[in-house]
């Protein structure tokens, strides 16, 4: 995804792609609990992530397609505002529309039935997932830097 979109033009810098960088933004992501990550004891079962609840997107009622609003738009927005754009300058707006209605193809074709990944959690998950987060709502009290 992340070559389709600098070839695109949506991405300014190929580096963007980087193994590092993007392991770096999947960990701060858990950590201020924009994904929620279970890990399964079962070493044979790959980790599952998804966006936590308040960040994730609502939906069109009679389009089905992703709405342009809420938290991870503002968040995307504000990164967008961030950005130094290169020799080919696009629109922020535009481009997060882009991003993310590509990432809802790519989410469809997976999570579809015949996508073969499982969408559903193992009650073993649900209370790994449920101790993560008591342990992430009582650190929340902690200072950030």
């Amino acid at each position: 995804m992340g070559k389709t979109l600098y070839h695109q033009g949506d991405l300014s810098y190929f580096e963007a792609v980087n193994k590092e960088t993007l392991k770096n933004a999947w960990t701060r992501f858990e950590e201020e609990g924009i994904l929620q990550i279970v890990k399964s004891r079962d070493a044979k079962s790959p980790p599952r992530a998804r966006l936590a609840p308040e960040w994730t997107p609502s939906r069109d009622p009679s389009t089905g397609l992703l709405l342009s609003e809420g938290r991870l738009w503002n968040f995307i927005e504000a990164i967008a505002q961030s950005r130094r754009e290169g020799k080919n300058r696009r629109d922020g707006a535009t481009v997060s529309t882009r991003v993310l209605r590509l990432t809802e193809t790519i989410g469809r074709e997976l999570f579809s039935p015949g996508g073969g990944l499982k969408t559903s959690l193992s009650s073993e998950d649900k209370k790994l997932l449920k101790k993560r987060l008591q342990r992430r709502k009582a650190m929340q009290g902690s200072a950030h830097l």
